[in-house]
């Protein structure tokens, strides 16, 4: 699978302390390779909001429009009670899948919960 980077995003990921860096690195060599499957953390469709959600229809919308995902990273650390493909942690990596076929672009960081899509300018690009 082809993965790219955001623009802004990018940048950002410059001054991310190496341990961080290392493991975005190792999921985008891992998605290289393997695609989605396999995956330690837990790796979710960002429209699937809590309907109780304030800002549920907005969240929906956004997601789809973006074909927004978002990836457990394991920053700082996973959940290690939770099973290999579901664990959580305290912040994810942000993407827009399959915006051509067998291709994403990661373009956003952010702790969750509570659940933040990416802002404006990180979807603009």
């Amino acid at each position: 699978m082809k993965v790219e980077i955001g623009k802004l995003f990018g940048r950002e990921l410059l001054n991310f302390p190496p341990s961080d860096q290392l493991k975005i690195k190792n999921f985008i060599k891992h998605v290289q390779a393997h695609g989605l499957n396999n995956l330690e953390g837990r790796n979710k469709n960002s429209d699937n909001v809590p309907t109780d959600d304030k800002d549920f229809v907005k969240k929906v919308k956004l997601a789809q429009a973006h074909r927004l995902w978002h990836y457990h990273i394991g920053i700082v650390d996973y959940d290690m009670t939770k099973s290999f493909g579901d664990r959580t942690s305290e912040y994810v990596l942000h993407y827009k899948n399959e915006l051509s076929p067998g291709e994403l672009r990661i373009i956003d960081f952010s702790t969750h919960p509570p659940f933040r899509p990416p802002t404006p300018p990180y979807l603009e690009e």
